[in-house]
Parts: structure tokens; C-alpha cells; sequence
């Protein structure tokens, strides 16, 4: 017996035993990483093969994860890149409004301006396509916004949609002389005095300021803008406010009310849950507040397709005080913060999940994802364990893409190979 050769032998077996169970592991995590009941969307997948010819506009509705804008733009960037740019969408002063928001553009004013949101406990019943307001009860105020030219995202624009409600019909918009302005009234229900007003500019331009004149003593509330550059593609707006939850955004309905009039969106992913996993759930009532948010939706956008996804793996925390010796006699205090698997998490997951099947919807379990590639996501969360740092955003727009594609792709095959088949599934 040559002991040498069997050492070999073994030694082979064992790097290929190693590189299959690797490979079984990608291919897994791969798998994973798919869109459940994704026939769902055939209908918006049809307008992406024929991305060329159009606008598809898709609206990014959520939490937290959200409002900062890393999630959102890491995908909207991708779908841009395969399937061409049609604008930077939807975008708001954040910054005015004293709270955090994607870092592409930014808002300045020579007044100050206070905000609403829908998870504030007093607020008004109209907070537009945003679910957020800022509120001047200054004479005259002025906006001015100015894109980023070395961010990812391209805020290049020709035509700018301002919503905006004066209090009154007789104010007047004041606005450059390189753009006509176009103002029509109502664009989505509340108050008899919202207003829409259409910047069209001559040539393309990355930055405007507006004046409101004849608005008295105010006040003057602004919803935010909808900024497009004049060619077809992805339309991709993202609209997120910390702490929301299925519950607000149905309470104010008039804020999906206001986003189905004025976006107009092909495909709707809605990104919530986490908040719902941190205050004392109710898995019953969790699923009638998902069904109240699609049903709103759907009422109102009744060809619409819905993309639900499930919240990341977060973590829960506790802080325990260890007395520790310092001298013979002597102790001290100190305060070490644990953090531990916050097991409502996984009943919100499963209530999404199961929720989109029952009902036929698309659905993508990101917190699945999440457990399968947490190798990835090391690293990636920010101090808090909840949420991620700029990377883990970043990577988990790259697997929304991915997963998007994925399916896409498939839906090729598919019509491809069936075409009558697949035409019937899309009714």
C-alpha cells in the first residue's frame, strides 16, 4: 500500500469536498436571493423591455432605511444603468426640515421653515407624495435647490414639478428666465388651494430658485418636487420617513392617495416592518395594516404592481452594569450594552411573506437574505445594530437589483419561449 499516493488521495478529496460545499453555499445564497411570486410583476417587466420607449416610474414607499437614501439609489442607479435615466424623481428640503436625507442635492432658503411628517402626533391630514411638509409663514419665501454633480446619481434636469398649497389661488411663482412656468390647480385631493406649478427649461440645468410672491401672511406649505431630464427610463422615487409604519401611512392615506395622483407609478416597493418589530405587535392586526395599505393602493392605481420586502435581521439591546474592583475596597460602576436577535423581526417577515402569497403579490425576503449572506454584512451595521452604515445600504440596493434582474431575466426566458402564455399571465 502506498501511503504517499492515499495521503494525496485524501488530501484531493478534501479540497474538492471544500469547493463543492463552497459552490453548494453560493448557489444557495443565490437561490435565496430571488423575488417570491414574481409573475407579479410581469406587467412593469414588459415596459422594461421596451425601456427605450418610455417612462416607467416607480416609487420606493418606506421606513428609515429608506429616508437616508442609500438603499433606494443603490438600486434606482443599477435599473438607470440597465434600462436608461429618466430623471432623479422625487426629491424634498430635508435638510430644511431638520432631519437626514439622501446627500446627491440639497435645499437652501432665506427663511426658516418648520415640518410636519406623518409620524407626528399632531399633523396635518394633507402631507403630499412625501408623507412629510415644510411649513414658511414668512412673506414671499424662496427655495433654492442644487444638485450634486459628483454623486452617482445623475440630478440633471429639463422639467421640475413643484407641489406646493399657497393658502390662496392669487400668489404668483416667481422663477428664472430660463424657464416657463405653468401652473394648474389640485393635483392631488385635500385643499382647494394645492397647486402644481411645471418648470420647463430651455436646456438642461442642475440647480433653480423660486420665489412665491402675493402668498400674504402665509402659510405657504411645500410637498417637494418631481425633477425629469427629458428622456426615457427609470423614473425611481423613493420616499421614506423615519420611524413609519404601515399603520401611519394608512391613517394619512392621503399621503398614497397623493402618490398614486402625482407619480404615477408602474411598480410600488414598499420596505417596511422594522418599527412595527419594536412596539408590541399584533400579528393579526400587522396583516390587516399591510392589506389596508395594497387595497388603498390598488383602488387607486388598479394596473399598479406591488413589490413587498421584508426588514433586515436588526438586533435588540440591553444595558447591564457590571460592578467591577478598582482597589482593596473600592468598586465602580460600568455599563457594557449586550445586543441579542429581536425575535419579532421574524413574525413581521412571515406576516409579509405570507401575506404576498395569500394574495398573489411579489415579494422579496431581504431578512432571509440578510441571515444567508451575513459573511457580507459583517461590518456593514451602523453602532445601533437596527440599521445599516453607508455599505450595507448600498449592498442591499445592489441585491434588490440583483434579485430584479434575476426575475427579469426569467420573464425574458419565458415569453421567449411562450409568448401567448405569458401574455395571459400578465392580464
Amino acid at each position: 500500500m502506498n501511503t504517499g499516493n492515499h495521503n494525496i488521495s485524501r488530501c484531493v478529496v478534501a479540497v474538492l469536498s471544500l469547493l463543492l460545499s463552497g459552490f453548494s453555499t453560493y448557489a444557495q445564497q443565490e437561490n435565496v436571493n430571488s423575488i417570491q411570486q414574481d409573475t407579479a410583476l410581469y406587467n412593469v417587466f414588459e415596459s422594461f423591455s421596451a425601456a427605450d420607449s418610455n417612462v416607467i416610474s416607480i416609487l420606493h414607499l418606506g421606513d428609515s432605511h429608506v429616508q437616508a437614501g442609500y438603499f433606494p439609489l443603490a438600486t434606482a442607479f443599477l435599473l438607470q444603468q440597465e434600462f436608461g435615466n429618466a430623471g432623479r424623481g422625487f426629491v424634498f428640503p430635508y435638510n430644511l426640515a431638520g432631519t437626514n436625507g439622501p446627500e446627491d442635492f440639497r435645499w437652501s432658503s432665506t427663511v426658516k421653515w418648520s415640518a410636519e411628517r406623518v409620524v407626528d402626533r399632531y399633523k396635518s391630514s394633507v402631507l403630499g407624495p412625501g408623507a412629510i411638509v415644510v411649513i414658511s409663514r414668512t412673506n414671499t419665501p424662496t427655495l433654492t435647490f442644487t444638485g450634486k454633480g459628483d454623486s452617482r446619481m445623475d440630478d440633471n434636469f429639463r422639467k421640475v414639478k413643484l407641489f406646493y398649497d399657497a393658502g390662496n389661488t392669487d400668489n404668483s411663482l416667481v422663477v428664472p428666465d430660463a424657464a416657463s412656468v405653468t401652473v394648474t390647480p389640485t393635483p392631488f385631493p385635500g385643499s382647494p388651494t394645492v397647486s402644481m406649478a411645471t418648470l420647463d427649461f430651455s436646456q438642461t440645468s442642475q440647480s433653480f430658485q423660486v420665489k412665491w410672491e402675493g402668498t400674504g401672511s402665509g402659510p405657504l406649505r411645500f410637498y417637494g418636487a418631481v425633477m425629469e431630464n427629458g428622456h426615457n427610463g427609470i423614473l425611481y422615487h423613493s420616499v421614506g420617513i423615519n420611524g413609519a409604519m404601515y399603520q401611519q401611512y394608512n391613517e394619512i392615506n392621503n399621503v398614497l392617495i397623493s402618490q398614486m395622483a402625482v407619480l404615477k407609478p408602474q411598480l410600488v416597493i414598499i420596505s417596511l416592518g422594522t418599527n412595527e418589530a419594536y412596539g408590541k405587535l399584533d400579528p393579526l392586526v400587522f396583516r390587516n395594516e399591510i392589506d389596508k395599505t395594497v387595497s388603498l393602493i390598488r383602488e387607486q392605481n388598479p394596473s399598479v404592481n406591488i413589490l413587498l420586502t421584508t426588514p433586515p435581521d436588526c438586533m435588540r439591546s440591553v444595558r447591564k452594569s457590571i460592578r467591577k474592583r478598582v482597589g482593596k475596597k473600592k468598586y465602580t460602576t460600568v455599563y457594557q450594552t449586550a445586543y441579542y436577535p429581536n425575535p419579532y423581526i421574524s413574525m413581521v417577515s412571515q406576516q409579509i411573506i405570507g401575506y404576498a402569497r395569500e394574495h398573489g403579490l411579489a415579494a422579496w425576503n431581504f431578512n432571509e437574505v440578510n441571515k444567508a449572506q451575513k459573511d457580507r454584512f459583517a461590518g456593514a451595521w451602523a453602532p445601533d445594530h437596527i440599521h445599516f452604515n453607508v455599505r450595507g445600504y448600498q449592498l442591499q440596493g445592489q441585491l434588490l437589483y440583483e434579485a430584479l434582474q434575476r426575475s427579469y431575466t426569467q420573464y425574458l426566458q419565458q415569453t421567449k419561449k411562450n409568448p401567448v402564455a405569458s401574455h395571459d399571465q400578465r392580464k
